[in-house]
C-alpha cells in the first residue's frame, strides 16, 4: 500500500519545514567527516551541500570555520529558511536529480538527503557528484545498509528513504573514479548512519 510521496520527497518536506527545523536534532554528530573534510580544503575552496535543508547544522559549520557554500535544496520552504538563517550564504532551489551548474567544488555533502531518492534514481547521481567535483575533491554521503526502502514519520507526514546495497555504492564509486577513504556502517558516534567518504581521483 502507498504509504507517501516517493518520487519527490522535497514535496513533504514543503509541508513539514518549519517542523523538521524546529526538531531536527542539534547535536553535530557529524562533526568528525566535517573536520575530516575541512583538512583537505585550501583556503579558497568551495563546499556544495545537497539537501542543505535550512543550513543548519551542517551548512552552518562550514560557514563558522570560514568556507564558501552553496546550498541546494529541491524544497522551497526549506530553502526560504535557510535564506533567513544565512543570508550572506548562495542558496539554490533546486533537484539535485537536475543539477547541471557551470561550477565545480571542493566537496559535496548529501547527508540525510541523497537517501530520499527512489533507488532507481541513484546511480545516476555518482556522474552528477563527479562532474561537480574538482579533481580529489570529496565526497560525504549517507545511505542504508542493503537494498531496500524505509519510511520514517516526521511532523505527521511519512518520509520516503530508498538504499542500494554495499557491494552496489562500491561499484559506482568505482565506475566513476571515486576511492572510498572512510565507510563507516551504522556509526554509533553518529545517530547509526551508515557513513561514505570518497574523494574523486580522475
Amino acid at each position: 500500500m502507498e504509504k507517501g510521496e516517493r518520487k519527490n520527497v522535497y514535496k513533504v518536506y514543503n509541508k513539514i519545514g518549519s517542523w523538521f527545523a524546529e526538531n531536527r536534532y542539534v547535536d553535530l554528530v557529524e562533526k568528525t567527516y566535517l573536520n575530516d573534510i575541512l583538512q583537505h580544503l585550501a583556503t579558497d575552496a568551495k563546499v556544495l551541500d545537497l539537501g542543505c535543508g535550512d543550513g543548519k547544522p551542517i551548512l552552518e559549520y562550514f560557514i563558522n570555520n570560514g568556507v564558501n557554500v552553496l546550498g541546494v535544496d529541491a524544497s522551497k520552504q526549506m530553502i526560504e529558511l535557510a535564506k533567513i538563517n544565512f543570508p550572506s550564504t548562495r542558496f539554490l532551489l533546486k533537484d539535485m536529480r537536475e543539477l547541471d551548474l557551470d561550477e565545480k567544488f571542493d566537496a559535496i555533502i548529501t547527508w540525510h538527503s541523497f537517501f530520499h531518492l527512489p533507488a532507481d534514481d541513484q546511480p545516476d547521481m555518482f556522474a552528477i557528484f563527479k562532474r561537480h567535483l574538482k579533481p580529489y575533491g570529496i565526497l560525504l554521503f549517507t545511505s542504508g545498509t542493503e537494498r531496500g526502502e524505509a519510511w520514517g514519520m516526521n511532523g505527521g507526514e511519512n518520509l520516503f528513504h530508498a538504499s542500494l546495497d554495499t557491494a552496489e555504492y562500491q561499484t559506482l564509486l568505482q565506475a566513476n573514479q571515486f576511492e572510498v577513504l572512510r565507510h563507516k556502517v551504522n556509526d554509533p558516534d553518529c545517530g547509526g548512519a551508515n557513513v561514505w567518504m570518497a574523494q574523486y581521483k580522475p
